[in-house]
């Protein structure tokens, strides 16, 4: 039953209401506290909405702060190579990985150069794409060989494929593709003659 203030609960009543002040401080009061409480659910009720919707701003903001470093790592990660780059060799290839056949035939080039595995650096042009711009710096090579197309600033120094480039103390060499150079005669013989005054071999 709802509560009824002094004007309705007279009609009910056939003696006349008398009241004491002191009850009336307290009823007076007891109201005041009455609208106070219920301003206060109100309040409550909105602060509750408002830290619903800024607990999901801030659910947005982690899961995209969790993007952009994801973002960030993929894109700083350390080069992943094969090899020991004892010789200060870095070869780059096209690709992700390199077909049996293909990698058979670099090493043979390898091969007829004196090199081996722990002499050099091999990578693969997916991996040089997603690590730190400074990658090929901190592996500090001698030579860079490059096989094929790259996402790498290193990219912009290839002037014509087969001719060596010096930057700084460093040289570059930029080939074909292996695929087409396995493939082709012609880019064999091309290569291997520049492979000779790259490496300096007498044969």
């Amino acid at each position: 039953m709802e509560e009824m203030d002094l004007n309705s609960l007279k009609l009910f009543l056939e003696e006349e209401l008398v009241l004491i002040p002191s009850e009336l401080k307290e009823i007076q009061l007891a109201q005041k506290l009455k609208k106070q409480f219920e301003g206060q659910e109100e309040d409550e009720e909105d602060n509750i909405i408002s830290e619903m919707g800024s607990s999901s701003q801030v659910a947005s903001n982690g899961n995209l702060m969790e993007q952009e470093e994801r973002a960030y790592l993929e894109k700083n990660q350390k080069l992943q190579y094969e090899g020991e780059i004892e010789k200060g060799l870095l070869i780059i290839y096209q690709g992700k990985q390199l077909d049996n056949n293909i990698r058979e035939f670099l090493f043979k080039i390898l091969g007829a150069i004196s090199f081996s595995l722990k002499d050099i650096a091999l990578v693969s042009s997916e991996s040089l794409s997603i690590a730190q711009d400074n990658s090929i710096e901190q592996l500090d090579p001698h030579k860079v060989i490059v096989f094929g197309k790259i996402n790498h600033t290193i990219a912009g120094l290839n002037t014509a494929f087969y001719e060596i480039i010096t930057e700084g103390e460093r040289e570059f060499l930029f080939a074909d593709d292996l695929v087409a150079i396995f493939e082709d005669e012609t880019l064999k013989r091309k290569l291997w003659k520049i492979l000779q005054v790259f490496f300096n071999i007498n044969k």
